[in-house]
């Protein structure tokens, strides 16, 4: 067996048994399965490989139980305790009420999801003292204390350079608010930076009718897709090489915008692995970077893999654009030739990872209409260009509010026919 296959079934087996584990499924019953998937997978069909990638199946299924001791929550349940902690994430805020996510002081340990009032605002780095019952989570998510009683301890204990980029963030924010209207400046900012405390609770409906969520869920599709689309369209006016470094710039600087959140980071790595590995056009290369991605961050978080919505949809993005992409190619017997700013190439793109995402997008949101293939198809063609000169538009704005307006104004017209979709087949379609 040559080593980069070696290497692909080492992090598959080890990957399906977290899987297992996460899924819950019986040690003794994941035996016969992991059998099945073996001979149905492994192509080298010999007593020693059999062995290996049992082993590594196993060695996944335990080390998921492993992670789950060495990171237990230390916490006392429903009942009413006094608790100090840290904001350790950018609160969440919504129409009626603010999400924070406290990091716990000792002695208890990990972490637990506030459900506040909108004011007082709190902030990141915020240490807090909270009165209230922690109700254990049906999830996997965070614990949660609902409304209780909360006492700011004190400012600026957090990390000081995430609170740097976070008042950049805000900056930024500001800039866009200034010169567009709020619909449109909520929805930008929701596709930049996850942002979606400004929606309606009409128009997060419409999201969900029309299968468009996923636009305002900050994951490795949308960074994939971003990344790609800017590299084809900068390919377009110069050469390949330069299209690349661009890309990984712009990733790099999307990332530290968004204020480095270890879900963004995540996203961006998996971008800028597809990246690197299409330079290579070779289909070992896309499918080792991916997976290997994957082995490394599931050893660093083996929770990820199930109870993560947007490692899923970077994930599964990337396995539509390395194998969907090119089967429709072969399919519908499509040339590879030079279109404007590479629309057929992004076009094509864009509906592979979106085919790809379609279970994880309905098994999460709870809803799909076969209209959505045809809305994601009319908007996601236009959202790289929108996010580019969203950015445009709000560096500009600390150079000159006047720039900043011409080239809002450029940005509002993708913006309000993106909206427009969005309604129509959400609303009036739905």
């Amino acid at each position: 067996m040559k080593a980069y296959d070696a290497a692909f079934y080492i992090a598959v087996f080890f990957i399906i048994g977290i899987a297992a584990a996460s899924l819950r499924i019986n040690i003794w019953l994941s035996l016969p399965i992991a059998a099945i998937l073996i001979f149905s997978i492994l192509k080298h069909r010999s007593v020693f490989w059999y062995t290996i990638v049992l082993f590594l199946f196993f060695m996944g299924y335990f080390y998921y139980n492993f992670y789950l001791v060495l990171h237990e929550e230390h916490i006392v349940f429903d009942k009413e305790i006094t608790f100090a902690g840290i904001v350790i994430k950018e609160p969440a805020f919504g129409l009626k009420s603010q999400e924070i996510v406290l990091g716990f002081n000792k002695p208890y340990s990990g972490e637990v999801r506030i459900y506040t009032a909108l004011y007082p605002e709190y902030h990141y780095g915020d240490l807090l003292e909270i009165t209230g019952e922690v109700s254990k989570s049906s999830s996997n998510r965070s614990n949660i204390v609902s409304f209780p009683t909360i006492k700011l301890e004190g400012v600026n204990h957090g990390n000081r350079a995430k609170e740097f980029l976070f008042s950049i963030k805000q900056t930024l924010i500001n800039n866009i608010e200034r010169v567009l209207p709020r619909e449109k400046s909520a929805f930008l900012a929701g596709i930049l930076f996850g942002e979606r405390g400004e929606f309606s609770p009409e128009f997060t409906e419409a999201l969900k009718k029309s299968g468009t969520t996923h636009l305002v869920a900050l994951s490795g599709y949308n960074v994939s897709i971003i990344a790609i689309a800017l590299s084809n369209m900068f390919a377009y006016f110069g050469s390949r090489r330069r299209a690349f470094w661009f890309s990984i710039v712009f990733v790099v600087a999307f990332v530290l915008m968004t204020g480095a959140e270890e879900s963004v980071v995540r996203a961006a790595i998996m971008g800028i692995v597809f990246l690197v590995a299409e330079r290579s056009s070779r289909l070992y290369s896309f499918r080792n970077a991916v997976t290997l991605t994957a082995f490394v961050m599931l050893l660093l978080n083996p929770k990820l893999l199930i109870f993560n919505v947007g490692f899923q949809l970077s994930f599964m993005a990337l396995i539509g654009l390395i194998y969907l992409k090119p089967a429709l190619e072969k399919l519908l017997n499509i040339a590879k030739k030079e279109t404007f700013l590479n629309w057929r190439e992004n076009l094509l793109q864009t509906f592979s990872a979106q085919m790809a995402v379609l279970p994880v997008v309905i098994a999460t949101f709870g809803y799909f209409s076969p209209l959505s293939l045809f809305s994601n198809v009319l908007i996601l063609e236009f959202i790289p260009l929108t996010m580019f000169l969203g950015f445009v538009t709000m560096f500009l704005g600390v150079v000159s509010y006047h720039l900043s307006v011409i080239a809002g104004s450029i940005t509002g017209i993708l913006l309000g026919y993106e909206i427009f979709i969005i309604n129509l087949f959400g609303v009036y379609l739905s």
